[in-house]
């Protein structure tokens, strides 16, 4: 039988990445968490947490961070069971920033007042995103992946489609003189972050291999802004640049955009709650959102 106090600090320091915030959030020393996992890693036998520069997980910490996780959120649904009075159903998962800044909230807006659940949103990108649910560190993600974890599952539901825009004004200045090739070279582009490869894949894909300048803004909303105030060009959802298009110049119109697909993974049996999300987000009603 697993001691669930040593497991919940091995959880902690897998969610916070750091023994010291783990004891400050538990309220006890950083020596009695080392010695808490200590003491875990020799009832079981295993090393379970990597300590070095990066702290991480064995795959054997992990499934035993996992496993917490899932009875945390199966306690928690039977406390709503018996109890009127219980606090708000917390949620922990991750999304990434153009859902959020498009459809996210329209097909949520509802869910967390019926469920009376506390959505704590991560943003990643949603080539990202995944390794955040594996890690144990969420409940549910929203990514581009399409291929479930063991004990997950994963629902289909639809593709982003994505074009890259800019003003007129910057349109005349960096594109209207020159051959395509040799303007993107010159003007600079707006991406969301370092892990955002989707700007360089979808250029790679039509023929520009060439490095460019670009600015780094992490923020959806802000990116658009950058683009709709001829600070640069960049990929947008079309969903998103749809409300400022007589503003916007298409540098690609005779190109196809770039559909990028989402998919809702979530750990199986871990609770009513976010089986009835999940059931949202597959639903026809999202997915007509998302198109």
């Amino acid at each position: 039988m697993f001691d669930y106090k040593l497991l919940e600090s091995l959880e902690r320091i897998a969610a916070l990445r750091s023994f010291e915030a783990a004891a400050q959030e538990l309220n006890i020393t950083q020596s009695a968490i080392s010695q808490r996992i200590t003491n875990l890693e020799q009832r079981v036998g295993s090393i379970l947490v990597q300590r070095g520069k990066s702290l991480s997980l064995t795959p054997t910490g992990q499934a035993l961070a996992n496993h917490v996780i899932k009875v945390k959120q199966m306690e928690l649904e039977l406390k709503h069971l018996m109890s009127d009075s219980v606090q708000s159903h917390p949620l922990k998962i991750v999304v990434n920033a153009d859902s959020l800044a498009t459809w996210w909230f329209k097909a949520t807006k509802d869910f967390n007042q019926q469920h009376d659940v506390m959505f704590d949103i991560m943003i990643e990108d949603q080539s990202e995103g995944l390794k955040h649910l594996e890690e144990g560190i969420v409940l549910g993600c929203l990514c581009s992946s399409d291929k479930p974890l063991n004990g997950t599952r994963c629902y289909a539901l639809g593709h982003m489609e994505y074009r890259f825009y800019c003003t007129e004004d910057f349109y005349q200045r960096y594109f209207a003189k020159r051959d395509l090739s040799i303007a993107l070279e010159h003007a600079p582009a707006v991406i969301f972050g370092a892990s955002d490869k989707l700007h360089k894949q979808a250029l790679q894909q039509w023929g520009f291999h060439a490095n460019y300048p670009y600015h780094i803004c992490p923020s959806s909303e802000g990116l658009v802004h950058m683009v709709q105030h001829s600070q640069g060009y960049g990929l947008l959802p079309v969903l998103q640049a749809e409300p400022i298009m007589e503003q916007l110049v298409d540098i690609f119109p005779h190109n196809t955009g770039i559909q990028v697909p989402l998919y809702w993974h979530y750990w199986q049996q871990s609770g009513s709650v976010l089986d009835k999300l999940s059931t949202l987000l597959a639903s026809n009603k999202t997915k007509e959102l998302i198109f």
